[in-house]
C-alpha cells in the first residue's frame, strides 16, 4: 500500500460519512414529503455541499505525488473534511416529519455557516502549507467567494441574501470543478 492509498482511506471514510448524511437527510425528506415543508434554499445548499464533498475527494488526487506528510498536515486536511461533515449533519433536523425546513434553516443553520467559515479558512491554509500553493490565484476564487458569502450568511437572516448567495455558492463550486479540476489523470 502506498502512502497516498493509506491516506486516501481516511479521507474517503470522512467524505463517505458526509455524503451519507446528505443522502439520509434527503431520503428522510422524501419519505415525509406530505408532512414536511421543504425549503428550496436548503436543498440548493445540500447540492452544493455534495459537490464540494466530491470535489474534495477528486482534488485529493493532486496530492498523490507528495512524498512526505506530517501528522499536522493530515490533521489540517481532515479538519476541512470534518467541517464539511458537520455542515452536512446540520443541514437537516433530527426529525424532519412535520418540520418547516424554512424555519429550521433560518433558526439552526447559523452554526453551519460559522463552521463553514472555519472550514474555508482551514482549506485556504492547507494548500499553501502542503505544496506551497499561493493563496491568491484563480483556482482559489471560489474559496474566497465562499468565505465572503459564508460571513454574510452567518450574520444575515434576510431570505433575499440567502436565496442569492446559496445558489451562487453552488454555481461557484461547479465552476471551480469544471474550470480547474474537471479531469484527473495518472500522469
Amino acid at each position: 500500500m502506498s502512502l497516498f492509498e493509506f491516506l486516501m482511506v481516511m479521507v474517503s471514510i470522512i467524505i463517505g460519512l458526509g455524503i451519507s448524511e446528505l443522502l439520509r437527510g434527503v431520503a428522510r425528506l422524501i419519505r415525509s414529503r406530505r408532512e414536511t415543508k421543504a425549503y428550496w434554499v436548503q436543498l440548493v445548499l445540500v447540492a452544493a455541499i455534495f459537490i464540494v464533498f466530491v470535489q474534495q475527494w477528486w482534488e485529493f488526487w493532486q496530492l498523490r505525488e507528495l512524498q512526505e506528510w506530517t501528522f499536522a498536515l493530515v490533521l489540517l486536511y481532515l479538519a476541512e473534511l470534518v467541517g464539511l461533515y458537520l455542515i452536512a449533519h446540520l443541514l437537516f433536523p433530527e426529525h424532519v416529519r412535520g418540520v418547516d425546513l424554512r424555519t429550521y434553516y433560518y433558526g439552526e443553520m447559523r452554526a453551519a455557516w460559522w463552521i463553514g467559515i472555519a472550514t474555508v479558512l482551514i482549506a485556504m491554509t492547507f494548500w499553501p502549507v502542503a505544496i506551497g500553493h499561493p493563496v491568491f490565484i484563480a483556482d482559489n476564487l471560489s474559496t474566497w467567494v465562499a468565505l465572503g458569502s459564508f460571513i454574510i450568511l452567518a450574520v444575515s437572516k434576510r431570505p433575499l441574501v440567502h436565496s442569492t448567495l446559496v445558489p451562487l455558492f453552488l454555481l461557484f463550486a461547479i465552476w471551480d470543478v469544471v474550470e480547474f479540476s474537471f479531469v484527473v489523470s495518472s500522469s
